[in-house]
């Protein structure tokens, strides 16, 4: 057991995350704006993209603010408080829940940049973030005492909402006499609302409300402290420094990867919820049997996926749970255990897969109906848990390098 560090001097350094009281009174609020989530869910769906009703909610809520330090007036929440809330979220709207995480973890990011300029982007409080931080799509050029940016980054979910965004891009500096213009360096910049624009490109059949259209930006001129290197950000170097506060030694990538999931979390529940609640009110046809309920390949099959998806959900809180543990002290998770975790957080999405499947198959035909809730849950689970820093037979064979004691495929755990 990983021995935590008592905050005795600042206030509001914060040494582990918030009680489980917190988060439960924030899950409470979730449940009261549950119907406006639901809802909205419908018309998000419809138009690929959250509405402003819904962002609000959220945000009024304090679902916006989970990862926001306590000094700028968040609750500096880590993994589970972000995988607690997001799936009860995802229960009414797995789009909304997506867009919660993504902005939640988007500010976990950004609390790696430095003091100077998070005194600007939180002067007012928690704000709703985007981010792209991976497949570099951008160049950040060496100008002067700043940097001139260009990209174009897809797939930047709640970009249409966010205040401010980060895009992971290459970093050309002629002044760095270890610049090698042939292996241009990773980094990321962050950018204000204005300053970048969205271009409509978000066409999918699930998950369509989350509006993860293209972020762009060219001949953007931005201060040097907007820039930040892969290695601060996405390194282990803040996990090691038992100065820092919660929010700053969480780790990453794994805190992504994890959270990412509970939109399908919430979502295989309301699936679930939904078959199991018509089961006494529907038969099935083609059979003697008037209510499903009386079926006892039908009961046994909706036992299996409800036990399927409690696992699921069980290997996300165990991630959760470490992640929470690693940063609450000052020595990072060994790589093997995050591989392993990113296998079973791969694990938990095909599980997730397969048991909405099987939901699908009991309910029917009807479970395909465009204005079905079933057949929404279905569509999105089916897209959210192919995230690639997600996707089931990656996260596997990470597992199997553990296992056979082979070269990670990946150097982002």
């Amino acid at each position: 057991m990983i021995k935590t560090m008592e905050n005795t001097a600042n206030p509001l350094r914060q040494s582990r995350p918030p009680a489980q009281e917190v988060t439960d009174a924030i899950i409470d609020k979730v449940h009261e704006i549950g119907p406006l989530l639901q809802k909205n869910a419908v018309i998000a769906d419809q138009n690929r993209v959250q509405t402003d009703e819904t962002i609000e909610a959220l945000r009024s809520i304090g679902a916006l603010s989970l990862t926001t330090m306590k000094k700028y007036g968040g609750y500096e929440g880590g993994a589970s408080m972000v995988l607690d809330v997001c799936r009860t979220i995802s229960y009414y709207d797995p789009a909304a829940a997506w867009c919660a995480v993504i902005s939640n973890g988007s500010v976990m990011l950004a609390n790696r940049l430095p003091y100077t300029l998070l005194d600007e982007v939180f002067a007012d409080g928690a704000v709703p973030m985007a981010s792209i931080f991976a497949s570099p799509q951008g160049v950040a050029k060496r100008d002067g005492e700043g940097w001139l940016i260009e990209g174009s980054w897809p797939f930047s979910s709640n970009v249409t909402h966010s205040e401010w965004a980060l895009g992971i891009l290459y970093l050309h500096d002629d002044s760095d006499p270890s610049y090698n213009p042939d292996n241009p360096p990773l980094g990321f910049v962050m950018m204000k609302r204005g300053e970048y624009q969205v271009e409509d490109t978000w066409y999918t059949i699930g998950m369509r409300g989350t509006g993860s259209n293209t972020m762009q930006t060219k001949d953007l001129w931005v201060e040097d402290h907007r820039v930040i290197t892969f290695e601060r950000l996405m390194g282990q170097g803040f996990e090691t420094q038992a100065e820092e506060t919660f929010a700053r030694r969480l780790t990453p990538h794994l805190t992504m990867s994890t959270t990412i999931q509970s939109a399908s979390v919430g979502a295989s529940y309301a699936a679930l919820d939904y078959v199991a609640d018509r089961a006494g009110k529907r038969g099935i046809t083609y059979t003697n049997y008037r209510k499903a309920s009386d079926s006892g390949a039908f009961v046994q099959n909706l036992g299996h996926a409800g036990a399927a998806i409690d696992s699921a959900l069980l290997m996300l809180k165990e991630s959760a749970r470490r992640i929470d543990e690693a940063a609450s002290g000052d020595h990072p998770m060994p790589l093997n255990e995050r591989a392993r975790h990113r296998g079973a957080i791969g694990n938990a999405g095909r599980v997730m897969v397969d048991a909405v499947n099987e939901l699908c198959w009991l309910h029917g035909t009807a479970s395909f109906g465009e204005s079905s809730l079933l057949g929404r849950m279905w569509r999105d689970v089916n897209t959210g848990t192919r995230h690639a820093s997600i996707t089931a037979p990656m996260g596997h064979e990470l597992h199997g390098n553990v296992l056979t004691d082979t070269p990670f495929i990946s150097t982002k755990l």
